[in-house]
């Protein structure tokens, strides 16, 4: 309990210009995904889909998230964010996309209009796992929500299997880095609690 409670309180957001250029180990990767995979999940949906990207996959969504964030071209601050998200991303050593399906013409979907909610939650818990399990064996990681996937060649790109009914729930950044970071403070539990027992 008390080495959880130090993997919890230790795991923080990396960013991928930190990371060494060594690649975890891709079997490893592979395990921990199984691992996470152990999640809450009310209708044993298992809507998680996983996305391990090697590096000419890394470098092709680098390239679209720099398209994403320069915009239509026409603003010199975005063009050059553009350019500096691209070389970020690109020379990320792992990426992982993790996306969550749900089949909303299913029959259990039809009796379950919460369903694809519940989904959601159960990916979420899922890489929430994978970034502690990744924590524990001295990964670190970042979880970004970065709108990439709304570029048209982004489905395509990642051989998303179900476009239509897969939704991207996370791409987590990973890789080895001795940067520092600070303690991330937090509000008073009592500013958060209702406390009836």
């Amino acid at each position: 309990m008390d080495e959880l409670q130090k993997i919890i309180r230790r795991r923080r957001t990396s960013k991928p210009v930190t990371f060494s250029g060594e690649v975890p180990d891709p079997g490893l990767v592979r395990e921990l995904i199984e691992i996470a995979r152990y999640a809450p999940n009310h209708h044993k949906t298992e809507p998680a889909r996983f996305y391990l990207l090697g590096r000419e996959k890394i470098g092709q969504v680098g390239k679209l998230f720099g398209a994403v964030a320069a915009g239509d071209g026409s603003d010199p601050s975005l063009v050059e964010k553009g350019k500096r998200k691209e070389q970020e991303w690109s020379s990320c050593p792992g990426l992982l996309v993790v996306t969550c399906h749900t089949d909303q013409d299913s029959d259990l979907a039809r009796r379950y209009t919460d369903l694809a909610r519940e989904d959601y939650a159960t990916c979420s818990c899922i890489c929430q796992n994978l970034l502690l399990l990744m924590e524990s064996k001295g990964i670190s990681s970042k979880w970004s929500t970065g709108p990439v996937w709304k570029h048209p060649e982004f489905a395509r790109t990642v051989e998303i299997a179900s476009p239509g009914t897969e939704e991207v729930v996370a791409l987590i950044f990973y890789g080895y880095s001795d940067a520092e970071i600070p303690p991330r403070p937090l509000t008073p539990l009592k500013d958060h609690l209702k406390d009836f027992s």
